[in-house]
């Protein structure tokens, strides 16, 4: 009877154990799945919100959107800023720029533009933005420092930048090495989430 019993919560614990670590991995996969577009993908209006929800963003904001032109994602931010905000994506070729462009039309997002240039030498003012947001693009910059200089320059004080990485095939920034190249050009970490294999860092531009 005590061998029987013994069998009998044995099953109980691994099904339990079952349930609990697939619980886990839906979890993770949710939470930590790469968020990109055109590579890992966007894909699903969850990623978005998870990444959105890591991010600082207020009503009225100005933001400069770099990597990931995945329209779900442009809408999401156009959403979040509203009427009185509006968001800018950086595409780096005019002819992805133009279909995003038309992309948006025909979703009828009318507070963004989609511009094109060169992170590393943005053809922007001083002091635009209250929020640059970077998502899987800062490790494919063969010209990273000076992109972050830049990013450094079009945000206004008390601006923010934020970073989405997550680890891809021959391709990641370590969260260390962000955080100390953000640092050399005077930007301050002020939370991260995540975790060092897939995370979201924010930084602020000092007053």
């Amino acid at each position: 009877m005590t061998f029987l019993l013994r069998a009998v919560l044995a099953v109980v614990g691994l099904l339990v154990s079952a349930r609990f670590v697939a619980r886990l991995a839906r979890h993770a996969l949710a939470v930590h799945a790469p968020l990109a577009g055109a590579s890992p993908g966007l894909r699903g209006g969850q990623s978005t919100d998870i990444l959105l929800s890591h991010v600082p963003l207020e009503p009225g904001m100005r933001v400069l959107q770099i990597g990931t032109p995945d329209p779900g994602l442009v809408r999401g931010l156009a959403r979040q800023v509203g009427k009185y905000g509006k968001v800018y994506v950086l595409e780096s070729s005019g002819e992805r720029a133009d279909r995003l462009a038309r992309q948006l039309r025909t979703a009828r997002v009318t507070n963004a533009e989609v511009l094109s240039g060169d992170p590393a030498r943005l053809e922007l003012p001083d002091s635009t933005f209250d929020l640059a947001l970077c998502v899987h693009s800062l490790a494919d910059q063969p010209r990273r420092q000076r992109t972050l200089w830049e990013l450094q320059r079009v945000l206004r004080p008390r601006g923010h930048l934020s970073v989405r990485e997550s680890l891809r095939p021959g391709r990641y920034l370590r969260r260390g090495t962000l955080k100390s190249e953000a640092s050399a050009v005077g930007l301050v970490c002020r939370e991260e989430h995540g975790t060092p294999l897939a995370y979201t860092a924010n930084f602020r531009k000092p007053a």
